[in-house]
């Protein structure tokens, strides 16, 4: 049985966002009617690159087209107006990570979206990633045993905070970063976590005028007994042979499980530096997007059309942020952090 078109529209056409729009063109199932941006300079090229039509404010385009669905890719701490705004115009929502930069916008967002009986997913494509399912899978075996310990890094080149955009200071490699993390060990895990504590410096980025954390190194403690390491750095060498750096290692009873997300099997050279790109993660194919970071953005029509569960829901985001916001006040406080759970 063929599945109704949805009408859906993209806030936030960025380095990010872009992969949003480029999705919804080629998903059969969609069609792309509208795109809004706080940059006209954005939305002109989108307008005549896409042949869609774009906005530069975000009521005005829930206002006058006619829209099934919202995806909100807008900067990181920048998530709440218009995922309330399309709330309360009765839009199902699919939020880039993290859901928000405070507890506090998350639990605000979710609780709009239980007013207005809406449904909320939050974009943490690694929980589509290959590597991470067949790990997953493993762990849910008994033979495997129970986790032991857990360590995990995700970091990206200085090139990111930099140059990539001009909102760095806004967030962190904790909310950028740590929150992908934050959320694939919870899903690993099968529970939450309980305390976290952290240490970090603030030095590369201050002196480039960006007040915000170069590395972070944090220790999670979960309710199933199991501790995890999780190390997050936003000043990796330009020189390095990929934009990110992403490893996992896990220590069961009876197993154990790597992860090299960086290497992914595919090496490039030239005269200047060698590349490793992930080959898995998102693809042009002759025009058309594949991969796991294009996945969870089909998915959540899927799961529209299909009336089943996201695979990442606004509580997943909402907890991954509990943790993000713990791992900051520890930071500050130099204590340990127990997360306070409503």
């Amino acid at each position: 049985m063929k599945m109704k078109v949805m009408n859906v529209a993209v806030v936030g056409a960025g380095i990010y966002g872009i992969n949003h729009v480029n999705a919804y063109t080629w998903n059969p199932n969609t069609n792309l009617v509208a795109v809004c941006d706080l940059n006209k300079e954005i939305t002109d090229k989108i307008a005549k690159q896409y042949e869609v039509k774009t906005y530069n404010d975000v009521n005005e385009m829930l206002d006058k087209e006619d829209i099934d669905a919202v995806s909100i890719a807008t900067p990181d701490a920048f998530h709440m107006e218009p995922a309330l705004a399309a709330i309360r115009h009765g839009k199902p929502i699919l939020v880039e990570k993290p859901l928000a930069t405070t507890s506090e916008d998350a639990k605000k967002i979710l609780a709009e979206a239980e007013k207005y009986k809406v449904r909320v997913a939050v974009d943490y494509h690694k929980r589509w990633d290959p590597a991470a399912i067949n790990v997953r899978n493993e762990l849910q075996k008994a033979e495997t045993g129970a986790p032991v310990r857990g360590y995990m890094n995700m970091d990206d080149i200085i090139d990111v905070p930099t140059e990539w955009f001009g909102w760095a200071d806004k967030s962190s490699p904790v909310h950028f970063l740590g929150t992908h993390c934050y959320d694939q060990i919870r899903w690993y895990m099968g529970c939450e976590v309980e305390e976290v504590s952290a240490v970090g410096t603030k030095k590369v980025l201050k002196s480039k005028g960006i007040d915000t954390y170069d590395s972070i190194q944090a220790t999670l403690k979960m309710e199933n007994g199991c501790y995890w390491t999780v190390e997050n750095s936003w000043i990796l060498p330009k020189g390095f042979a990929k934009n990110n750096d992403g490893r996992t290692q896990i220590l069961c009873e009876n197993a154990m499980f790597r992860i090299d997300s960086q290497n992914r099997g595919v090496e490039m050279f030239n005269h200047e530096k060698q590349r490793t790109p992930n080959s898995y993660f998102i693809l042009n194919n002759c025009g058309r997007p594949s991969g796991f970071g294009i996945e969870p953005i089909n998915d959540f029509i899927y799961c529209l059309q299909k009336e089943i569960p996201f695979i990442a829901d606004g509580n997943d985001g909402l907890q991954a942020e509990l943790v993000a916001e713990a791992v900051h006040e520890s930071l500050e406080t130099g204590q340990k952090v127990r997360i306070k759970r409503d």
